[in-house]
This record gives structure tokens, sequence and C-alpha cells, in this order.
């Protein structure tokens, strides 16, 4: 019987804010798949064992195969786990540089080892010295998949198109009375409309932006609220219409994203997914936001969206709040009914894993 392997950068089990790290972490509780998890755990174990990428110092920087340097501790874990001559399903998440330092030695584990890919960027540069050597690769949408055949003259791994999946059964709308009285925590009042922004801070997703759009929407609209959510405080947001609330765990996020009637996806590059932005749909906002990358395919089925075609221009932000606005008071959206637990749920995303992982 094979040993199924996953590969992770990141610690695992998740002990800090994350994403797939919190998917995976719900993966091995409900299924206890992987037979070993190699990443820079914080707490070893038989099945969680420690590993971590190398630094390099500056002149293996320049020197040949840096990404067999940087991965030789997970590699040597291999050896050892291979050493009974059982075959390996290998499931490297999201690195390129440890995916790299496994293939190019692939030769050297048990006969019959298998090497996955689960990538969870957009469009996915594939040159065919590794990708030749991955027997899969699973991607986030339909569009990524496609994106990465038109920029590699060649890609040869069978392809899984699993998605994402929310985990936690508290991402769901909450009714008008119940939003109305705890906005009352913060001073808010029944004819405010409060927007909501998740991410960190990085210029990728638009919190400079943002702010820029906030400005110019509150000098329109004085019952205007902004619930920002995930990124470190900003001194310059001292607007009392403005809570910032810093970085939350996977299980509180939903009673802050639940006070709100639109979210604000500012992301200014190719999305694999947007898993915050599912979530936020999830927990009953409208989404204004840019198509970028996979984000048109993730809100396919949703029936009411607004998407910002040219994302690094202010006014297109403040025309599309203005859109939601009428949209808001259509008799189409009061009337519209949507499943909310169902789509991106965390139930389906698991049965399509599986079936990559086992097919």
């Amino acid at each position: 019987m094979p040993l199924n392997i996953l590969i992770s950068s990141l610690p695992l089990p998740a002990t800090k804010v994350g994403s797939w790290t919190n998917r995976i972490g719900e993966f091995q509780k409900q299924t206890n798949f992987f037979d070993h998890i190699l990443s820079p755990t914080e707490n070893p174990d038989s099945t969680f064992i420690f590993c971590q990428k190398r630094d390099l110092n500056p002149i293996q920087k320049l020197s040949g195969n840096r990404s067999e340097k940087v991965g030789t501790d997970y590699f040597l874990e291999l050896l050892k786990l291979g050493a009974g001559k059982n075959p390996l399903k290998i499931l490297v998440v999201d690195d390129r540089s440890l995916l790299e330092a496994i293939a190019l030695r692939k030769e050297e584990l048990p006969k019959g080892t298998e090497l996955y890919y689960s990538h969870h960027g957009h469009q996915l540069g594939a040159p065919p010295h590794i990708f030749d050597l991955v027997d899969k690769v699973f991607f986030l949408t339909e569009l990524g998949y496609q994106k990465t055949l038109e920029v590699n003259y060649q890609f040869t791994p069978e392809v899984f198109v699993i998605g994402n999946g929310v985990v936690g059964d508290g991402f769901k709308p909450i009714s008008q009375e119940e939003k109305n009285e705890r906005r009352k925590e913060f001073g808010w009042t029944n004819d405010d409309i409060v927007i909501t922004w998740l991410a960190n801070a990085r210029p990728v997703k638009g919190l400079h932006l943002f702010k820029k759009v906030v400005a110019n929407l509150l000098e329109k609209y004085s019952n205007l609220k902004v619930l920002s959510i995930g990124h470190k405080p900003q001194s310059d947001l001292n607007s009392s219409n403005w809570v910032q609330v810093g970085q939350v765990s996977n299980s509180d996020l939903p009673k802050y994203l639940q006070l709100g009637d639109a979210y604000f996806f500012t992301s200014v590059w190719q999305e694999g997914f947007g898993l915050s932005l599912a979530e936020a749909v999830k927990c009953g906002n409208i989404p204004i936001t840019s198509p970028l990358g996979g984000i048109t395919e993730v809100l396919s089925e949703v029936p009411h969206k607004i998407y910002v075609q040219r994302p690094n221009i202010v006014e297109d932000w403040v025309n599309a709040f203005e859109e939601y606005l009428n949209l808001r008071n259509s008799p189409e959206f009061i009337s519209q009914e949507f499943d909310f637990g169902s789509w991106q749920s965390y139930d389906k995303w698991e049965q399509r894993f599986l079936n990559a992982l086992k097919s």
C-alpha cells in the first residue's frame, strides 16, 4: 500500500489565521487521509513530522540546483519514509521550490511513487524539466487551468479542478433584525450601510485604493460605515465611520462579515480563487469586485455581483457602489433567493479533493 504524504512550507496543523492551512487541517481531521505531513510543525508527532526549508548562503544562492538545496530536509525525510520500499503518493501544496526539489530526485524514491502539486494561484508557469515529472496538478478554477495551457507550450500532468471550500458552519447570513441588533455594538443605526473589506495590507490587495474609494464615498454618504478586517492598524484611518478589526481567527470571522451589506474585493492581481470573497458572500454580502484571475468563475452562480473592469481606477469603484445602491432597492434584489449553505462548501470541496487524490 502506498504511503500518502503531504508537504507544506507552512506549519501544520495551523495555529494562526490562514486559508488553505485551515482547510487542510479540517480535511485531515475528518478523513485522516495522510499518513505523514511534513512541515515546520510546532507539534511534531508520528503524523506531523518537522521539516523546514533551508536558508541558503550567498554562494549557494548563485549556484545551480537552488531548489534541491532548499528542500533537502524534506527529501531526506521522504527517503526515510520510503525505505520500506512502499511507493509514496506525495502532495506538495503551493510551493514551487519544494516541488522542484522532489521532482528532480524523484527517481531515487521507491518505484511507483507519484508526485502531485496543489496550485493556489491563477496561471502556472510549468517548465517541462519539472512538470514532466509531476503526475497530477490540482487547480482552483477551470480558468486557471486554461490560462496555464495558454502560457506553456507543453503541459503533461493529469489535471483536476477542485476549487475551494469555506471551513466553518458560521459562514451564513443572519436576519436583518439580528444584524441591526449586533450593529448597535459599534454605535451604528438601522439606516447605516456597512461595507466590509478583508485582506492583509499587501499592495496587490488594493487597500491603498480602497482608502481613496472610501474617502470619496464618505463625502456623499454620511451613513456609510466601513469594517476592515485582517490588516495591521493603519494610522491614517482616523474616521469615526471606519472600524479596523485587525486579524481574527477563522471561527470569529463570520460575526464580522455578517454585519456587512456589501463586500469590496479590491484585488489588483490575478487571483487564484479569492477565498475571503467566498466567505463574505456566504455571510450575505453583495460582492463589488475586480474580475481578475478566477474570480468570475468563483462567482458564476451568485445572483448579484458587481464587477469593476478597471480596478486601478478609484472612480470606477465609486461608480460600482452607486450601482450597488440601485441594486439593493430593486424588486429583483429583494425577491432573489440563494442557497448560501451549499455554495463553495467545505463538504463539496472535500469530495473533489479526495477524488483527485485517489483517482
